[in-house]
């Protein structure tokens, strides 16, 4: 019986860090003036400026911005869509992408991540 419960404890603890957001911090100035000029004025720009300031990306790394359409969170409730999320893609200078993936109605970061050959500082 020992074992089951160390699984089922486990299984709380695994779920709790993969549903966890990344970490945030106030936006490095720079890097937030230059998303709000890539990304045409999002409204969530200095939200995500905060969670890749947190992640240790520098204004300078980023050469790019796309952002990608909505994506549904895979809820439905009596037809309506809930969690819908945006992806904007930062293109890196060094290659690869870093994506972050946050809530268009909340600015509320999901995920970020590291794609194509890009890699998050530290």
């Amino acid at each position: 019986m020992h074992p089951i419960r160390t699984l089922v404890v486990a299984g709380f603890v695994l779920t709790g860090c993969i549903a966890a957001a990344p970490p945030e911090a106030a936006p490095d100035p720079a890097l937030a003036a230059k998303l709000r000029q890539l990304s045409g004025g999002d409204a969530c720009s200095d939200r995500i400026a905060g969670a890749l300031t947190a992640a240790g990306i520098t204004a300078d790394r980023i050469s790019d911005y796309d952002l990608a359409p909505l994506a549904s969170g895979g809820r439905r409730n009596s037809g309506i869509r809930r969690n819908l999320q945006r992806q904007a893609w930062l293109k890196m200078a060094g290659g690869g992408s870093v994506v972050v993936q946050y809530e268009p109605s909340s600015c509320r970061i999901a995920l970020l991540y590291a794609r194509d050959g890009a890699v998050l500082p530290g």
